[in-house]
């Protein structure tokens, strides 16, 4: 009997079948626990992935609606608070149309807010979900919460009113390209510069001369019918002005751009009394004294504006006084010249029937125009030196192209870059191509392009 227990005993401390039933027994809870943990976890992957495209949805709507209630605004003052107000509303509808059918929960808006600054709308959502859970409830969390956000921008284009400036000095009058140089050597006998004070440059255009004003004018006239045919019209008003010593006005701030198109196309150099010389410092001070305040472009009534002065850069004191077959060289009374006036800057030239003073673009007067809020633009239509064979009979106004060439052409760039309301709004172009070039990508600045960022 004794040896049948001690076999029996041996024979159940050496059985193992029931180790899996004690493994099995302890492990069922923390198995469940992780299946469980996982289908959880995948339903709230879902739901947030939902919410988030919702959230999502629901920025964009929000600050799409904003824009549209602005650019379709018709009453007085600033549309702001209301487009603002607009925007959230659509934003929150939106939300709550994506979010659709979720599983027993709290759901909670944290953001819903849209912001402006200057021409950009920013529109934030934000929201929080506590959701019960399933299976996790074995091993103790009841609920898990998710949460996400969303952040778009858009910027509108803003309503711009563009004040074109035109340079229509005599030095304007010089053909475009050594050809055309030559074509008005033939035809005014030996006038390379201000031949239109006796008419001459009328002959050698009409001979096919291209002279740097009709470069000019044509490519302000492709910016402004490439305004038309864009159908953005509405976005702008334009301004003509011409300078030569003093500040003129050819077309008045107005939304119709063909009207002017005509406009531009009608500038011409005829001779005008007490004209004929440059002036920059002075037309940009009249200029500024036109220049209302600008606005931030939300609406045509607050319109953002931008100053595009087209020159070559070279300022002097000279003007015409008389009339048709009967001129003479004076002095412009309104000139500054720089002080002290050394060859590096300025020269007096004393060949003329009075002392002149020759000089660099002084851009002291960009300051007040930019100090205004006004984008500042420049144009150097860089000074064209005629070759010698082709310059003037006059050896007078040689010596003005040798002084000009020695020692202001390096200097015009770096002063109208400093006109610029940045570098990147300073232009300089020598050809006719690449000053159409330039004038059409100064047309294209002038206007903040919609723009959607996450």
């Amino acid at each position: 009997m004794l040896s049948r227990l001690r076999k029996l005993f041996h024979d159940f401390v050496a059985d193992r079948a029931g180790n899996v039933v004690l493994i099995v027994a302890f492990s069922a809870v923390p198995l469940v626990g992780i299946v469980g943990f996982a289908t959880d976890y995948g339903l709230m992957l879902a739901v947030k992935a939902k919410l988030d495209h919702a959230a999502d949805a629901a920025a964009l709507a929000g600050i799409t609606s904003a824009q549209t209630y602005v650019t379709s605004y018709t009453g007085s003052g600033s549309p702001t608070s209301a487009a603002i107000t607009a925007g959230e509303t659509q934003a929150l509808a939106q939300f709550d149309a994506n979010t659709g059918t979720l599983p027993n929960g709290t759901l909670s808006i944290s953001n819903n807010t849209i912001s402006s600054s200057g021409l950009t709308l920013t529109g934030t959502f934000a929201y929080s979900y506590s959701m019960p859970t399933v299976f996790m409830q074995i091993l103790g969390p009841k609920t898990v919460t998710v949460a996400g956000s969303s952040s778009t921008s858009l910027g509108m284009a803003g309503y711009t009113n563009i004040y074109v400036v035109i340079d229509i000095s005599s030095s304007m009058g010089i053909g475009a390209t050594t050809a055309d140089q030559q074509i008005v050597y033939n035809k005014t006998g030996g006038c390379a510069v201000g031949c239109h004070y006796d008419g001459s440059d009328t002959a050698a255009e009409a001979a096919g001369a291209t002279l740097r004003i009709d470069v000019a004018k044509q490519a302000v006239t492709d910016a402004l019918n490439q305004i038309i045919s864009s159908g953005q019209s509405a976005q702008y008003k334009v301004a003509i002005y011409t300078m030569s010593n003093t500040l003129t006005s050819v077309y008045a701030l107005s939304s119709n751009i063909s009207g002017a198109v005509t406009a531009v196309g009608n500038i011409t150099l005829d001779g005008l009394n007490k004209e004929g010389g440059t002036d920059t410092t002075y037309a940009l001070s009249q200029l500024n004294a036109l220049l209302p305040t600008p606005g931030a472009g939300l609406t045509s009534a607050t319109a953002q504006g931008t100053v595009m002065l087209i020159t070559d850069g070279v300022q002097d004191s000279d003007w015409k006084t008389g009339s048709a077959g009967n001129w003479s060289d004076g002095y412009d009374s309104n000139f500054t010249p720089y002080s002290p006036c050394v060859n590096a800057t300025c020269e007096e030239l004393t060949g003329f029937a009075v002392p002149i003073y020759v000089e660099a673009f002084n851009p002291a007067n960009c300051a007040a125009i930019k100090t205004k809020n006004y984008t500042m633009m420049t144009l150097n239509v860089q000074y064209i030196v005629p070759p010698s064979n082709l310059q003037s009979s006059s050896s007078v106004l040689n010596d003005v192209f040798a002084y000009i060439n020695t020692y202001l052409i390096s200097s015009i760039s770096t002063n109208m870059a400093s006109c610029a309301t940045s570098s990147s709004y300073a232009y300089s172009a020598n050809t006719p191509a690449e000053i159409e070039t330039a004038v059409a990508t100064m047309f294209a600045s002038a206007a903040v392009k919609a723009r959607i960022t996450q």
